[in-house]
C-alpha cells in the first residue's frame, strides 16, 4: 500500500500549532488532541514536527482493578517483589461523529501484548519516499506507571483502579514541518478529508497566538526542601548498602492553575523551546500533558534503533565565558560523569536484550546546553535483530534507565517507595511507531506539565528532580531538580520554584563538544559496532538445550547482563543468560546440575546484581561449589568468574567478611587498579582503568582465595583466585565502557584451561570454612 501526501511552502512561525488550531475552530479544544513539537534551532534532534489525526482507531490501558498485597519488604532494603499478577486492562475503540464506541476489550499479562493489539490494527503503508513517519500508525503517550508491565515488577504505590494509564491513537494523516526546509507535507491514506480539503482549497493557516508570561497567580504546594533533603540522604545510605547504584527521586509541585493548560503548553514553547515537545489532550477523560521535554528515549529506522540518555546537569551561566567554566566544572565532577557513564551503561544493556550481537555501541557524546540548564548527553544505538516487534523494542527501554536508575527494576522499586505515590505521565512517553515500516520515535517525559480537569478550573501537577548517587549533595539536589521544573512552573502558574528573587538566566540553545580535561576519562572512547565474522551468539533463558553454550552467564538482576554477554560474543564465544534469581522459588542444586548436565558450558560468569549476595541462593551455591572443585563437567573442574556480585559470593563461600566500603561507595567511575602479573592479569597492563560499581568490600580472614588486585592505595581488594582451581573474582566491571582494557582482562578469563579432578585428592585438599 502506497500513501497519498503533497508538499507545500510554509510562511508562519510554527506552523504545526497553527494546523492544529484551525481544525480545532475555537481557543480552546472539543476533542482529542496530540502535536509533536520541535522547536528551538534545528539540530539533528529537531528536524521534523508533526500534527497526526486522531480521528480513527483509540486504544486506552487502564489500571486493573486490585489488591495491593502490602507487607514489610522494602526496596530500599533491597527487597524486590518480582513477577506481577495484575492484567492490564485493554480498551480497543472507533471514532465516529458522536464520539467513540469500544469495540473490544483485552486482559493482558504485559506491555509487549498490549502493543501487539495495536500493531494488529496498524495499515501496512510502505515508505517509498523515505517519509519520517507514515498513516496507519500509532501515536500517543505511555505513562510512567505502565512499567509494571515492562519489567514484570510488583509495587505498592499504584494508582487508583481505573485510572488511565495510556492511549494510543492511529493517525491515518499527518502534517509533517520539515523545519530545515521550511516546508509543510501532508501524507494520508487515499481520500482521507485533511488531504482531499489541501487539495481543494490548498494551504491556509494563520500565525498562531504566543501568550505573555503570568504573573504570579499562586505557589504550588510541594514537599520542604528539607524533606527533600532527607529523602536523598535516605537513598544514599541504600546505595552505601550496596541495594543500587544510582536512583532518580522526582519532586512535585501542584496546585490549580489560572488558564487553560494550552496557554501554559503556549508558553513553554516561547520560554523553553524544546526538541521533543508534546502537547496531548483526551478530552472525554480530561487529561491533558505539555511538555518541553528535551529527551529521546528512543528512535527506529531503517533497522537501526538509537537512544539519547540525559544524565548530567549544571545550570546556564550568565555570559559565554561563565558558559564554558560551568561546562569543564560539569565534565570535571566525578558526581556527574558517574551518573552519566552508568546511563551509558544501562542503555548499551537494555538494547543489547533487541539488537543483533556484537552490535550496540556508544556512539556520541556532547553538550546540550538548553535555555535555563546544560546536560551531558549520549547517544547509544544498534541493529535490531530481523522482524523484531515494536513491542518487544518498547519493553526492552521502557520505562527509560535516565528517570529510573540503576539496576533499573531494583531502582523502580525503590522509586515508589520513597515517593510514596504513582507517577503518572511524568517520565513516561510520548511518540509515535509503524511497526510494518519499522518507523518509530519516542520521548522521555521530562520538563513535563499534567494537568486534570474540575469541575471549576485545572489541576496541575509538575515533577522533576535527579539521579542520586553517592556523590550526590542533598543540598545540591534539591537545587537541580528546581532548576528543572522552573521554566515549567514558570509556565503554569508564573511561579519560579523558588527563583523568584534572582531569576535564573535564558540563554539561547547550543550543542557543544566535551572540553578536554585531564584525568581518566580522557581515556574513554567512543565505539564502533563489532564487525568480526566469527561473532558468538547469545541464548536467554535455560529451556532450549540444542544451542552450544561455552559461557554460562549468571543473571543476577543487574542492568549491564547484556553488556557482558555482548562482550564475550565479540570475542567469538556463544553465551547462555539464565537467572540467578528466579521469580519462583526452585532448587539451587538441581537447576545447577541441570545446568552442567545439559549445557556443559566450558566457563561460567557469576554476574553482578544489587544488594548482597545471599538474596541469590543460586549465586551462593555455585560460589560454594566453585571454591569447593566441584563445577565440573567430564571430569574437569570449569573456569569461574565471580564478577562484581560473584566475587563477594566467592569470598563469602570461603568465610570472609563483606562489609560497607570504609572508603565510601564507587559507582560509575574509571579507576586505576594495581594488580600482581598473575592469573588473569598476566598478559596486561598494570596499572589497569577499569570501571567500578561497588558499595561493599571484601575483608580477607583467610588464605582459601589469594588477593591479586587492589584499588590504587592498595588497601581494598579488587581481585581475588583461587590456589588449585580456575576460579577467579573481581570487584569491577570490565564490559563498561569505562574500562578501555575490559575485552583484554574478559579474554583472559575465557582463554583459562579447566583442571582436572582427581576425585580422592580433590577431597583432601578442599577445606569448607
Amino acid at each position: 500500500m502506497i500513501p497519498e501526501f503533497r508538499t507545500f511552502s510554509n510562511s508562519v512561525e510554527n506552523p504545526i500549532v497553527s494546523l492544529l488550531e484551525k481544525y480545532r475552530g475555537s481557543e480552546f479544544p472539543n476533542h482529542d488532541e496530540l502535536i509533536l513539537n520541535s522547536g528551538g534551532p534545528v539540530t539533528d534532534l529537531s528536524g521534523y514536527s508533526f500534527l497526526p489525526c486522531l480521528q480513527s482507531v483509540r486504544i486506552l490501558f487502564f489500571e486493573p482493578l486490585s489488591e495491593t498485597d502490602l507487607d514489610n519488604s522494602s526496596a530500599l532494603q533491597g527487597d524486590i517483589k518480582l513477577g506481577n499478577n495484575n492484567l492490564l486492562t485493554v480498551l480497543v475503540q472507533k471514532y465516529n461523529l458522536s464520539g467513540w464506541d469500544t469495540v473490544n476489550e483485552y486482559q493482558v499479562e504485559t506491555l509487549e501484548k498490549a502493543i501487539k493489539i495495536a500493531e494488529s490494527l496498524e495499515l501496512p503503508y510502505q515508505n517509498i519516499a523515505d517519509y519520517p513517519i507514515l498513516p496507519g500508525g500509532f501515536t500517543g503517550i505511555l505513562g510512567y506507571d505502565l512499567n509494571r508491565w515492562s519489567v514484570g515488577i510488583n509495587l505498592d504505590h499504584n494508582p487508583q483502579d481505573g485510572t488511565l494509564l495510556g492511549v494510543l491513537w492511529r493517525s491515518d494523516a499527518w502534517w509533517i514541518h520539515d523545519r530545515e526546509a521550511d516546508q509543510l507535507t501532508i501524507i494520508s491514506v487515499p481520500n482521507h478529508p485533511w488531504l482531499e480539503e489541501a487539495n481543494s482549497n490548498g494551504l491556509s493557516i494563520m500565525e498562531n497566538n504566543i501568550f505573555s508570561p503570568l504573573e504570579s497567580f499562586s505557589v504550588p504546594e510541594s514537599e520542604s526542601d528539607a524533606s527533600h533533603a532527607r529523602k536523598v540522604d535516605t537513598i544514599k545510605e541504600s546505595i552505601r548498602q550496596g541495594h543500587f547504584y544510582q536512583l532518580n527521586y522526582g519532586r512535585k509541585w501542584s496546585g490549580n492553575m489560572p488558564s487553560h493548560p494550552w496557554h501554559a503548553f503556549q508558553r513553554m514553547m516561547e520560554g523553553n523551546p524544546s526538541p521533543f515537545a508534546s502537547w496531548l489532550y483526551v478530552h472525554d477523560h480530561g487529561w491533558s500533558i505539555a511538555s518541553a521535554s528535551p529527551e529521546r528515549l528512543l528512535k527506529t529506522n531503517k533497522g537501526i534503533v538509537s537512544t539519547r540518555p540525559i544524565k548530567g546537569t549544571y545550570p546556564r551561566g550568565n555570559s559565554l565565558e561563565e558558559d564554558r567554566n560551568l561546562q569543564v566544572e560539569m565534565v570535571s565532577s566525578e558526581k556527574e560523569i558517574a551518573e552519566h557513564l552508568m546511563l551509558v551503561d544501562l542503555k548499551k544493556h537494555d538494547l543489547s536484550k533487541i539488537c543483533e550481537p556484537g552490535s550496540v555501541h556508544w556512539s556520541d557524546f556532547r553538550i546540550e546546553a538548553l535555555s535555563t540548564v546544560q546536560h551531558l548527553v549520549s547517544g547509544v544505538s544498534g541493529k535490531l535483530i530481523s522482524n523484531i516487534d515494536f513491542g518487544k523494542i518498547i519493553s526492552a527501554l521502557f520505562p527509560g534507565g535516565s528517570i529510573t536508575g540503576c539496576p533499573k527494576i531494583a531502582s523502580i522499586a525503590a522509586i515508589n517507595e520513597i515517593e510514596e505515590s504513582p507517577r503518572g505521565a511524568w517520565t513516561g512517553s510520548i511518540g509515535h511507531f509503524h511497526s510494518n515500516s519499522g518507523i518509530s520515535e519516542f520521548n522521555i517525559l521530562i520538563r513535563t506539565l499534567e494537568s486534570h480537569s474540575g469541575p471549576n478550573q485545572w489541576h496541575g501537577r509538575v515533577q522533576a528532580g535527579g539521579g542520586i548517587v553517592i556523590g550526590s549533595n542533598s543540598s545540591s539536589e534539591v537545587e537541580e531538580a528546581r532548576w528543572k521544573a522552573a521554566a515549567i512552573t514558570d509556565s503554569t502558574w508564573g511561579f519560579r520554584t523558588g527563583f523568584s528573587t534572582e531569576e535564573l538566566p535564558k540563554r539561547d540553545v547550543e550543542i557543544l563538544p566535551i572540553p578536554e580535561i585531564e584525568g581518566p576519562i580522557n581515556t574513554l572512547k567512543l565505539k564502533s559496532p563489532h564487525t568480526r565474522s566469527n561473532i558468538g551468539d547469545i541464548i536467554r533463558g535455560d529451556s532450549d538445550i540444542s544451542f552450544p553454550t561455552d559461557v554460562l552467564l549468571i543473571d543476577n538482576l543487574d542492568s549491564f547482563t547484556e553488556n557482558i554477554a555482548n562482550s564475550i560474543v565479540k570475542l567469538g564465544f556463544s553465551v547462555r543468560i539464565v537467572d540467578g534469581r528466579p521469580k519462583s522459588h526452585s532448587d539451587p542444586n538441581t537447576k545447577i546440575k541441570y545446568w552442567l548436565e545439559n549445557f556443559t558450558p566450558k566457563s561460567i560468569i557469576i554476574g553482578p546484581g544489587p544488594s548482597r549476595p545471599e538474596q541469590s541462593q543460586i549465586t551462593m551455591e555455585i560460589a560454594k561449589l566453585a571454591v569447593e572443585g566441584k563445577i565440573v563437567t567430564d571430569g574437569k573442574h570449569i573456569p569461574v568468574l565471580g564478577l562484581c556480585l560473584g566475587h563477594q559470593a566467592l569470598g563469602l563461600a570461603v568465610g570472609w567478611d563483606l562489609i560497607e566500603s570504609p572508603k565510601g561507595a564507587v559507582h560509575g567511575v574509571p579507576s586505576i587498579i594495581k594488580h600482581d602479573n598473575y592469573g588473569l592479569y598476566t598478559k596486561l597492563d598494570s596499572p589497569l582503568i577499569l570501571m567500578r560499581y561497588n558499595s561493599l568490600i571484601l575483608i580477607p580472614k583467610n588464605e582459601f582465595m589469594i588477593c591479586d588486585a587492589w584499588d590504587n592505595e592498595e588497601n581494598l581488594v579488587m581481585g581475588i583466585r583461587h590456589p588449585i582451581f580456575p576460579v577467579f573474582g573481581i570487584q569491577f566491571h570490565p564490559e563498561s565502557v569505562g574500562s578501555p582494557q575490559g575485552y583484554e582482562l574478559i579474554l583472559s578469563f575465557l582463554e583459562q584451561e579447566p583442571v582436572l579432578i582427581d576425585p580422592i585428592s580433590n577431597n583432601r585438599q578442599v577445606r569448607r570454612p
